[in-house]
């Protein structure tokens, strides 16, 4: 059983077209939609005949209902949420069920009785799950009569403001309930969401892991939500240790870590690779995967030290003398122990001007920053003249980028090793 939270709006009418009557959905919901509870006096905008087919689908008085509540908070645009539960392929609840998990979620999500909100069943075969549009303002009437006290001329107290339902941690706390509701209700019980570590999905990503989880049961969520899963187990683990320990709880998760250093040798920023792909920490969750956040330490240019931010941070400690060794080995090509493959002796001329060759080549290939470590299209696998399989290709393309990405930072990390003459 997983829970998300979509986009906020500033008004309920397209949400709740969307959610009753399918208007903009990519497949029809007349036919499986059902009212499940409105927390509110407006009536069921799903009208059925005798044989229980849909003839009219109203949510204008409920559009209206909600809209005049809203209207009472005019100083933030983010006044209505959108929340789907969904279940895994094959389970199913009945109404009633459904009504006591929408219930018991939108309590833990701070929606009290002084709310408005309702919840639709999208009854897919294979798929159920339920779309809830609520209104985050709260109603006062406390507030209205001092507001109408003061117009009037009277001694009313200071205006109350219509607050919104508070959403800090709304996440962890509707995970909790999931895990709550499946033990409940018999349901299979989904690994625990903190694997996305914060991440937020757009509404297409999210959407499309809905659909694979109601299909196989099981969820293959974004590349970058799954790195940030791994990196979490990586960092919690490390917590309160050594920055170096950290890097190799980073590989036994199976992601690998890359060190950017100046050219004073101190560490200045970190990137992560996987499958092929890779990103830096600032692009990740820059307040968690940088170097910074993890260590709580920069580089000084004045002082040529490393100097506590006096921010918050993941408590991984960082020494210099102690851990520049392990992120020098994190540089791409280099050992285990540190050393580089030619490292031997000198190169042979005709190894130097191949070398030469290849930079060159290298130099003049232009790489579209936009499309890095993405696949190849299909109009470009079929324009090349080779006999490889479109997987290889695929590898490769992906391979090659890394390549030309890290060809400068591998250099540095090489003259800074082995000295600023040093010829590779």
């Amino acid at each position: 059983m997983i829970h998300k939270k979509m986009a906020y709006r500033n008004s309920s009418g397209n949400t709740l077209r969307y959610v009753f009557r399918g208007d903009g959905h990519e497949h029809d919901v007349k036919d499986c939609v059902h009212l499940i509870h409105t927390q509110g006096l407006s009536p069921n905008p799903i009208r059925r005949d005798e044989k229980g087919r849909v003839v009219e689908i109203d949510t204008d008085p409920m559009e209206q209902e909600f809209d005049y509540l809203a209207d009472k908070n005019q100083r933030s645009e983010n006044r209505f949420a959108h929340y789907v539960i969904s279940l895994p392929h094959g389970e199913k609840l009945s109404h009633e069920q459904w009504k006591k998990a929408a219930k018991k979620y939108m309590r833990a999500m701070g929606y009290g009785l002084d709310t408005k909100w309702t919840a639709a069943l999208h009854d897919e075969k294979d798929h159920q799950h339920i779309h809830i549009v609520a209104c985050r303002v709260q109603n006062n009437p406390q507030a209205m009569e001092r507001s109408e006290a003061r117009k009037n001329g009277g001694k009313g107290n200071k205006p109350q403001p219509y607050r919104l339902v508070d959403d800090a941690n709304d996440h962890a706390r509707g995970m909790e309930v999931m895990r709550e509701l499946e033990n409940e209700f018999g349901l299979s019980v989904t690994p625990s969401p903190d694997t996305t570590w914060g991440a937020d999905l757009s509404r297409q990503e999210f959407e499309g892991t809905i659909r694979n989880f109601g299909k196989t049961g099981e969820s293959q969520a974004p590349w970058k939500t799954r790195i940030i899963a791994r990196l979490s187990k990586a960092v919690e683990k490390s917590q309160g240790k050594t920055f170096s320990e950290f890097l190799d709880n980073v590989r036994a998760v199976g992601v690998e870590p890359l060190v950017t250093l100046n050219d004073k040798g101190f560490p200045t920023g970190i990137s992560y690779s996987m499958e092929g792909r890779s990103a830096a920490g600032a692009k990740l969750k820059s307040t968690r995967l940088t170097f910074s956040a993890l260590t709580g330490m920069k580089y000084d240019r004045e002082t040529n030290l490393m100097k506590p931010t006096g921010k918050k941070s993941e408590g991984i400690k960082y020494e210099q003398e102690r851990d520049i060794s392990a992120c020098i080995k994190t540089t791409p090509g280099a050992r285990s122990d540190g050393s580089r493959p030619e490292a031997g002796g000198p190169r042979s001329t005709v190894e130097k001007a191949e070398g030469r060759r290849i930079d060159k080549e290298s130099s003049t290939t232009k790489i579209n920053s936009k499309t890095q470590g993405a696949p190849l299209s299909k109009s470009a696998v079929m324009s090349m003249n080779s006999k490889s399989g479109i997987d290889e290709l695929l590898t490769l393309s992906n391979v090659l980028t890394d390549l030309a990405i890290h060809k400068s930072h591998s250099r540095k990390m090489a003259r800074l090793q082995w000295g600023e003459h040093y010829d590779i």
